[in-house]
C-alpha cells in the first residue's frame, strides 16, 4: 500500500460526509490509514551484511589464532617425538692418581686415561612409531578444537548479530507507532482549546504515547547490548546498521536424520579425539614394557708410554618391577579410554537430545509464524479498516480506533518476537560446523 500524498489525503477524507464536528480530526484519520500500512526496511549504504559479518569476525578472532597455532605447536611436537634422542657426549678423566711422586698428572702413570665418547639411546623402532602416531593425533585433536571454537563463534556472532537485526526492526514498527500518536496529540490540542473534543481523549492519547516511548527505549537498549555484544568480535563496526535477514526458514543441511546430523557437531568430534588420543596412549603404555637400549663408545687416551684404549658397551634396563610400574601405567590410560569414551556417549546423548528439541521448536515457530501472518495479521487490518470506516461515519470513537491500531501494532510485534526466536533457533542449527549457503532475500512483516 502506497502513501499517498498530503493533498490526496485530504481530498479523499473530504470526500466523506462527516460531521461538523469531527471535521478538524481528518489529517488525523488519513495518518492512520498512511501509518497502518506497515513498515518496510530497506538496506542502506554501509549496513553490516549477516554474512560479512561471520567473516569479519573469524578474521579478527584471538581466539582462532590461538587455536591455530596450537595446531601449529601439535604439528611440530608430533615430528619431534618420532626421532631418537640426541646423543650424549662424554668426555672425561680415569684414574688420575691422587697420591705420591705421579699425583695429579694425566701422563705418569699406566691407569690414568682421557676419555672422550659418545652415547645413544636405541629408542624401540614401534615406539616410535606410536609416539609420532599419538602426536598427528593430538594435531587431529586440536584441530578438531580448532573446528568447536569456530563452530561456537559463528552461532554466537551469528544470534547477536539477528538480535540487533530483529531489535531494530522491532524500533522501526513502534517508531511508526509512536509517529502517529504524536501527529494525532498535536491535532486534538487545538481541538480540546476550542471544545470540540474532550480532554480525556487528549489524555487517552497521551498515555498511549507514553507507553509506546517506553516500548521504544526497550527495544532501543536491546539494540544497543547487541551492538556491544558484537563489539567483542567486529569491533567498531559492530555499529553499522544491519543489512538483509538471512532465510531462516530453510537448513543448508539435511536434518532429517538427526543421528546422521549429529556426527557433524564440533563438539562430539572433540570427543571422539579425545578417544582416538586415549586408545594412543594405552597403545603406548604397552609398548613402554620394551625397554630402550644405550649403546657407548668411549676413546681413552693415555701416556706416551702406553697405548690407547677404546672401549663400548650396551645398557638395558631390566623391568623387574612391572607390576609396580609399567603395569600401573597401562592401567591408568586404560581408565583414561575409559572416561573418554564415557563422555563421548554423553556429549552424544547430550546433543542428539539438544538437537531434536531445536528442530521441534523451529518447526513449530514456524508453524505459529505462518499462522499468525495468515490469520491474526488479517484480521487485525480487517479491524482498523472497519473502525476507521464507523469513525467517519460517526458510530465510533477515537480511543476505539486508537485502541485498535495499537493491537495491530501488537500483532507485528509479536511476529517478530516469534521471527527472532525461530532465526536464533535456526542459528544454533544452522551452525554445527558446516558452511552456511549463500544468503537468502530478507523475512518481512506481512
Amino acid at each position: 500500500m502506497q502513501n499517498p500524498s498530503g493533498r490526496s489525503q485530504r481530498a479523499s477524507v473530504r470526500s466523506h460526509s462527516i460531521s461538523r464536528r469531527r471535521s478538524g480530526w481528518h489529517p488525523l484519520l488519513a495518518a492512520v490509514l498512511v501509518l497502518w500500512a506497515g513498515t518496510a526496511w530497506p538496506q542502506t549504504d554501509g549496513t553490516l551484511d549477516f554474512r560479512a559479518a561471520l567473516e569479519m569476525a573469524e578474521a579478527r578472532s584471538p581466539e582462532l589464532e590461538a587455536a591455530d597455532q596450537s595446531v601449529s605447536a601439535a604439528r611440530e611436537r608430533a615430528v619431534a617425538s618420532g626421532q631418537l634422542p640426541d646423543p650424549v657426549l662424554t668426555a672425561g678423566v680415569s684414574n688420575m692418581p691422587i697420591g705420591g711422586d705421579e699425583r695429579y698428572s694425566l701422563t705418569s702413570n699406566v691407569m690414568t686415561m682421557r676419555r672422550i665418547g659418545v652415547m645413544q639411546k636405541i629408542t624401540d623402532p614401534e615406539k616410535r612409531r606410536l609416539r609420532q602416531a599419538r602426536g598427528e593425533q593430538a594435531v587431529a585433536r586440536d584441530r578438531a578444537e580448532r573446528g568447536a571454537i569456530r563452530a561456537a563463534l559463528r552461532r554466537a556472532v551469528a544470534a547477536t548479530w539477528l538480535d540487533r537485526a530483529y531489535a531494530a526492526r522491532t524500533s522501526r514498527l513502534i517508531e511508526s507507532l509512536r509517529a502517529e500518536l504524536r501527529l494525532q496529540i498535536s491535532t486534538l490540542q487545538p481541538l480540546v482549546a476550542s471544545g470540540r473534543s474532550s480532554a480525556a481523549q487528549l489524555r487517552a492519547v497521551e498515555m498511549m504515547l507514553v507507553e509506546t516511548e517506553d516500548r521504544l527505549e526497550s527495544s532501543r537498549q536491546q539494540e544497543q547490548v547487541a551492538v556491544r555484544a558484537l563489539s567483542r568480535w567486529l569491533g567498531d563496526d559492530a555499529s553499522r546498521p544491519p543489512g538483509e535477514l538471512p532465510d531462516t526458514s530453510r537448513l543448508t543441511h539435511d536434518m532429517s536424520d538427526v543421528t546422521d546430523a549429529i556426527t557433524h557437531h564440533p563438539e562430539l568430534s572433540v570427543a571422539a579425539q579425545d578417544v582416538a588420543l586415549a586408545r594412543s596412549d594405552v597403545k603406548l603404555a604397552e609398548r613402554e614394557k620394551t625397554p630402550d637400549w644405550t649403546v657407548e663408545v668411549t676413546y681413552q687416551h693415555r701416556g706416551p708410554n702406553y697405548v690407547d684404549m677404546l672401549s663400548f658397551g650396551v645398557s638395558v634396563p631390566l623391568p623387574l618391577f612391572a607390576a609396580d610400574r609399567q603395569d600401573r601405567d597401562i592401567r591408568a590410560s586404560q581408565a583414561a579410554l575409559a572416561r573418554a569414551e564415557a563422555r563421548r556417549l554423553d556429549t552424544e546423548a547430550r546433543h542428539r537430545a539438544e538437537l531434536r528439541s531445536l528442530l521441534e521448536d523451529w518447526r513449530r515457530l514456524g508453524d505459529r509464524i505462518t499462522t499468525l501472518q495468515g490469520q491474526l495479521l488479517p484480521l487485525a487490518k480487517e479491524r482498523v479498516d472497519l473502525l476507521l470506516a464507523e469513525y467517519r461515519g460517526g458510530s465510533a470513537s477515537l480511543n476505539v480506533v486508537l485502541e485498535a491500531r495499537r493491537a495491530d501494532v501488537d500483532a507485528r510485534l509479536r511476529v517478530l518476537a516469534l521471527q527472532r526466536d525461530r532465526a536464533r533457533t535456526w542459528a544454533r542449527l544452522n551452525f554445527l560446523g558446516i558452511e552456511p549457503s549463500a544468503p537468502q532475500p530478507p523475512e518481512t512483516v506481512r
